[in-house]
């Protein structure tokens, strides 16, 4: 039996967040070349401290400098409301209100609009920075529209599913 040692320097992130201490902070281990990581469960609008180190079969070297990043405050919770449609053989025209950010959440920058037809599960998104949107669609099938604001900090909260009939 053959057993190898690899001297691969494997990278190790360590985060914490502004208000916690650096040596009660969280640990991920990246395997292979990966030259990024994903931190996942960090608190919205908030200031988190990360350092870098590798680790190979010698042991772990030194952190590097400090970095600090805050994060983005969450999308708003309040869907697009009240959204109206008007169709014709060839389009849908669409409406509705807009979404007003609490203080604890990120500004609205635009609206991003969900369709596909009712036998398909192929969604398209339509991005806009209105409140309207015109969909040039052959209104053959039924189609299922839904409309989301969009920020900094992401998606917000989904409208309710708007089923537009085929025209007969």
């Amino acid at each position: 039996m053959v057993i190898t040692k690899t001297d691969k320097p494997l990278p190790q992130v360590r985060y914490w967040n502004g208000g916690g201490r650096e040596e009660s902070s969280s640990k991920v281990k990246v395997a292979g070349n990966e030259t990024s990581a994903r931190l996942r469960g960090l608190q919205s609008n908030l200031a988190y401290y990360t350092a870098v180190r590798a680790y190979n079969s010698a042991g772990a070297g030194p952190f590097s400098a400090t970095v600090n990043a805050t994060t983005k405050k969450t999308p708003p919770s309040q869907p697009p409301g009240n959204v109206v449609w008007n169709a014709t053989d060839t389009k849908v025209l669409l409406n509705w209100e807009q979404v007003k950010a609490m203080e604890n959440e990120s500004e609205v920058t635009g609206y991003k609009v969900f369709y596909r037809t009712s036998s398909q599960n192929n969604v398209q998104v339509l991005n806009t920075n209105k409140t309207s949107a015109e969909l040039l669609l052959p209104i053959k099938e039924d189609y299922i529209i839904e409309v989301k604001a969009t920020t900094d900090g992401g998606d917000g909260t989904s409208s309710e599913q708007i089923r537009i009939p085929r025209i007969t």
